[in-house]
């Protein structure tokens, strides 16, 4: 019995690692381009630049210190994109994420995922999964883009995360606030 449920791990293992995070298997890979910034690097930023006697930038801050993790993964292969997606759809089915937007630009997609944290204001990770870019004008490095996966992990407030990005004119930044105010 015992070596039964140890050849089933052992047969299921690898699924498992690939299917638990798709930016690890490709953080060396060529064709991608990779970023990860771990607590210590946004601390640092935000000690750098932010006066904490003002409260926007004690918001800030507050913010910055509640990410445990960033990563974003960016690729103009489509066999990576394609094995992004899949990733993002057993990734979706599989845990308790909620779509939080969706915005379709020309033939680019743009999709917000959030897994709901301690309460409505708050969420565990943002997701967010971006393809049909190549007939943009955005290049990293002299590489087009077409497909961008970004993961933001900790205890995220989105009113704080809806604030900035309207403070610094982003898009989605007011969609955010309403998503929050809507899960109330």
């Amino acid at each position: 019995m015992k070596k039964i449920l140890v050849l089933t791990v052992l047969a299921i293992a690898p699924f498992f690692v690939q299917a638990q995070d798709i930016f690890e298997k490709y953080e060396d890979d060529d064709k991608v381009t990779f970023v990860a910034m771990q607590p210590k690097m946004f601390q640092m930023l935000a000690k750098m630049s932010v006066n904490a006697d003002e409260p926007e930038a004690r918001e800030f801050f507050d913010l910055v210190n509640s990410i445990t993790s960033f990563k974003v993964i960016t690729t103009e292969d489509a066999l990576i994109t394609k094995d992004v997606d899949s990733w993002v759809t057993k990734r979706l089915s599989s845990s308790s994420f909620e779509e939080l937007m969706r915005i379709r630009d020309g033939g680019s997609n743009v999709k917000f995922y959030v897994k709901e944290g301690k309460d409505s204001d708050h969420v565990k990770e943002l997701l967010m999964f971006v393809t049909g870019m190549k007939d943009m004008d955005i290049d990293i490095n002299g590489k087009k883009m077409e497909t961008v996966l970004l993961s933001l992990t900790g205890d995220i407030n989105l009113k704080s995360v809806s604030k900035l990005t309207e403070k610094m004119d982003l898009p989605g930044g007011d969609q955010l606030g309403k998503a929050s105010k809507k899960n109330k």
